[in-house]
């Protein structure tokens, strides 16, 4: 398993060296990277985003105008039904279809409402801090800590998933190569993550700015985590998830715990 690895890491490394012409700011190669996520055990981020206050302002203020719109349109719907109502004959009072064609429009009020819940809902979705965390005992799958905000309060949220949970679609571009980090895109500004194991469809998706910090600058190290099959067939997530799991268990190995334990198993009594 050893020479296995190493021969994946010289290969990433290989790999890295090239690609890292196509942008600035990388400054290890991405076996370097994959070994420093893993040797960081979640006390550093991986990736971190500080979402604007004018995002924040913009999007209460779009759902206050919703809801205003939809309070407005509503009330004016009803009078105009009570109206139309209390001018027909009773034959016309009588009938199911007259009765929906008039009061049926006051229910289209409900849809500012869902709007207004919706951006509100999908500010909520975007990704402000991502841990990765080592294999937790008896189980060999590295996992992600995400945090994000709830969509009224503003409380900090924290999930954690299995590393295989998370992905990106197919025609997704994380890694373009452009930019400080080389995730810039002049297309979009933020790319999405699906959660497989959600348990509701509100909760499947995860929305990350391309605005955010990554570690190292270097965005491939996201590619890699998303990826089900990233372009270089050695960091599939399979592969991936091997060599956090061998850095993650040799760190946890040689920490100050682990040697002071050792040192008591083996000291005579």
């Amino acid at each position: 398993m050893d020479g296995r690895i190493n021969y994946i890491l010289w290969a990433t490394g290989r790999e890295g060296m090239v690609t890292k012409s196509q942008f600035k700011g990388s400054s290890t190669t991405l076996a370097q990277l994959i070994q420093e996520v893993g040797r960081s055990g979640g006390r550093k981020p991986v990736f971190q985003y500080k979402v604007p206050r004018s995002i924040r302002w913009a999007s209460t203020a779009l759902a206050v105008v919703f809801l205003t719109y939809g309070a407005a349109y509503t009330d004016m719907s009803w009078r105009t039904a009570q109206e139309v109502y209390g001018s027909a004959t009773e034959k016309e009072q009588r009938s199911v279809w007259f009765r929906c064609k008039t009061f049926g429009p006051v229910a289209l009020g409900v849809l500012p409402v869902v709007l207004a819940a919706g951006t509100k809902h999908i500010t909520s979705r975007l990704v402000t801090e991502m841990k990765y965390l080592p294999p937790i005992k008896n189980k060999a799958v590295p996992r992600y800590q995400l945090t994000r905000r709830t969509p009224f309060l503003g409380k900090q949220v924290t999930i954690i998933r299995d590393i295989n949970e998370l992905s990106k679609n197919k025609n997704t571009k994380i890694f373009t190569g452009v930019g400080l980090q080389g995730m810039e895109d002049k297309a979009t500004f933020v790319f999405f993550v699906v959660d497989k194991g959600a348990n509701s469809f509100f909760n499947k998706v995860y929305i990350f700015s391309r605005s955010g910090s990554v570690v190292k600058n270097d965005a491939r190290i996201l590619d890699c985590f998303f990826s089900n099959v990233a372009d270089n067939k050695l960091l599939n997530k399979s592969v991936l998830t091997q060599i956090l799991s061998s850095t993650s268990a040799k760190t946890q190995f040689h920490s100050n715990k682990s040697r002071s334990s050792i040192k008591n198993i083996i000291k005579p009594k």
